[in-house]
């Protein structure tokens, strides 16, 4: 195989050798596509139809073995993780997800994968509890060679204009 074919076939979407893109992570939200967080920007509590509550989150990674989206079963998936904190208690405890990355498909560099939509379950009754509350919003990834990637935005949360 030719030095420059070899180089092709060792290059990311975004041109840099995969070697060379640093492992990162990205937390978002958007229920069909990716939306920014900011710190300090709101996120809506929503409430789903069986009644519970929950925040919608969205992962964008770079550097990490991203799986198969197509195979829930690929032993090569990596695992996503979202947590929601308010004063260092968590209030997500079931919103892990062991699935595949799809390809960021148009702008997102440096990120190459994401996952978008994933509820992140809020242990709460209502959504009064959080409403105008300050709020950690985390997100770990961690691939099938170990590397592990985070975030976290500062978020306020608000209920959202639909809830009951």
């Amino acid at each position: 195989m030719s030095l420059l074919l070899t180089l092709i076939l060792a290059c990311t979407q975004s041109g840099e050798p995969a070697d060379s893109v640093t492992p990162q992570a990205k937390i978002g939200t958007g229920e069909w596509e990716w939306a920014e967080l900011s710190d300090g920007a709101e996120i809506e509590v929503i409430q789903g139809p069986q009644g519970g509550f929950h925040l919608l989150g969205s992962v964008r990674v770079a550097g990490i073995e991203s799986g198969d989206p197509e195979s829930l079963g690929d032993a090569d998936n990596p695992t996503s993780t979202f947590q929601v904190w308010v004063e260092g208690v968590p209030l997500a405890p079931s919103a892990v997800y062991v699935q595949g990355l799809e390809p960021i498909l148009g702008e997102g560099a440096p990120f190459s994968h994401e996952m978008v939509g994933r509820f992140a379950i809020l242990d709460i009754e209502s959504d009064d509890v959080l409403d105008g509350v300050s709020v950690e919003f985390e997100v770990e990834v961690v691939d099938v060679e170990g590397v592990v990637v985070q975030d976290s935005r500062s978020l306020l949360a608000v209920p959202h204009p639909l809830n009951n």
